[in-house]
């Protein structure tokens, strides 16, 4: 009995020994840190995730990050700061052609005439006639007083261009048809044939969202060409801040595919790229370009993008190839392959990525800290995704206030990004308690067996 007794201590008191919580953790645990300063009385802050975290953290997911106040470690949420919204549908725009010559920018015609309704909407432009009357269009007047939401971008379609057509254009912007103000300097649009390839420009970035009349100055009138349709549209995501831009330059080999030359790029971050642009290292140069990426150097390349990259000078116009949005990676390795006949040197590679958010709750006295770089430290669980979602985007944003990054600060040095393996002796001391009980009892069993056996045997003694 003593035996069982002392047995079911023992292995209570390895329970108990295994199941002690690990020593908390503390900012000299951690390579790197932040500090971070708030302002008011805010429950819960947030701010962009700084560029060095993402360079020094171990985790992809940047598990081994930790907000630290003068005690110890607080709630917090690493999240994304992308979000969908439902934008509208594009919207087609009216617009009126203005005739002669180009008054140039902040002016108009003087002998034009507007007529709006209550709205403000343009019901009617008629230019009154002169001694020679004009019949070349010099640019247009473009009502978007009906839109309802502000709109990202312009799209023009045109007749008339034949097959090569480029042109500069600029954009001014009025509220009053009498007050015209700079909008867009300087924008290319253009349709052209090249090397195989057809190219179209034909939409011009709003980034201030279009005001209420915008005048578009129409060089292109005096080659017969002539705008067909205007519409207004609107980007399909929601950002609080821009991009960040990385730029890469790569080292070139030949490709295993025959014809190709390979160039190899890395980030040294786990950055979540999710855009691209691959700018090529000459003038009226064009490629047909694939890119891979990978985690490490161990793993296989994936295949991200295959579009066409090109930068062309044609009549005084410059026309570059677009940015590619891709799904977001945070692969540290990128590989570009293009035809070793386009090759004309190894081109810049541009990833774009929008830094995430951390939230973190005001828990305890400060000064808060962001502690990151800890190799081997798991992600940690946090209810503050929990009550987040519960609210609205407006209470969210009353909520949520503005915390503010300083310099880096080295706490526990380079030395805590290596991994160091641990001898798990509660788990081994768990096991050999295990593995003892398992034997004693055992034995107590054959030793009653024995027991039992001499007690049936005839002729034994009871």
């Amino acid at each position: 009995m003593r035996v069982v007794l002392l047995l079911c201590s023992l292995v209570m008191t390895s329970l108990a020994w295994a199941g002690e919580d690990v020593k908390p953790l503390q900012r000299g645990d951690f390579a790197y840190g932040i500090e971070l300063s708030v302002s008011g009385q805010g429950a819960i802050y947030g701010l962009p995730v700084p560029p060095q975290v993402y360079q020094e953290c171990t985790r992809a997911d940047l598990g081994d990050l930790r907000v630290f106040n003068a005690q110890g470690v607080v709630p917090h949420l690493v999240r994304a700061q992308l979000s969908k919204k439902n934008s509208p549908e594009p919207v087609v725009l009216p617009f009126f052609p203005l005739l002669g010559e180009d008054q140039g920018p902040k002016r108009l015609p003087p002998n034009l005439h507007i007529a709006t309704d209550s709205n403000g909407t343009i019901i009617d432009i008629r230019q009154g006639e002169g001694e020679n009357p004009a019949t070349v269009v010099t640019s247009y007047i473009i009502d978007t007083s009906g839109l309802k939401d502000k709109a990202d971008w312009l799209e023009f379609a045109w007749s008339g261009q034949g097959d090569h057509f480029s042109t500069s254009v600029r954009v001014e912007a009025s509220d009053d048809l009498s007050s015209w103000r700079s909008f867009v300097p300087q924008a290319s649009l253009a349709e052209l044939r090249f090397a195989g390839h057809d190219l179209l420009r034909n939409r011009i970035d709003m980034r201030d969202g279009a005001k209420k009349y915008l005048r578009l100055s129409w060089p292109a009138g005096q080659q017969g060409v002539m705008l067909t349709g205007i519409k207004a549209g609107y980007n399909r995501e929601d950002v609080s801040q821009s991009r960040t831009i990385l730029y890469l330059s790569g080292q070139g080999e030949a490709a295993a595919n025959q014809g190709k030359v390979a160039y190899h790029y890395t980030s040294d971050g786990f950055f979540p790229v999710d855009q691209l642009y691959v700018r090529l290292p000459q003038n009226n140069s064009l490629a047909q370009v694939t890119l891979f990426s990978r985690a490490s150097e161990d793993e296989p390349w994936r295949h991200r993008a295959e579009f066409l990259s090109y930068q062309l000078l044609v009549d005084s116009v410059r026309l570059d190839s677009s940015t590619k949005h891709i799904a977001p990676s945070t692969d540290r390795f990128w590989r570009l392959e293009i035809d070793a006949a386009a090759s004309v040197g190894a081109p810049m590679l541009e990833l774009g990525w929008l830094p995430q958010q951390l939230v973190f709750v005001a828990q305890g006295q400060g000064p808060y800290t962001l502690a990151y770089g800890r190799a081997g430290l798991g992600r940690e669980h946090s209810s503050v995704d929990r009550l987040l979602s519960s609210l609205d985007p407006r209470q969210e944003k009353n909520l949520v206030m503005a915390a503010y990054a300083g310099n880096q600060i080295i706490l526990g040095g380079q030395g805590q990004l290596l991994p160091t393996p641990e001898i798990p002796w509660r788990r081994w001391l768990l096991w050999a308690s295990l593995v003892a009980g398992v034997l004693v009892i055992g034995g107590m069993a054959l030793q009653l067996f024995k027991e039992m056996k001499i007690a049936d045997t005839p002729g034994s003694k009871e």
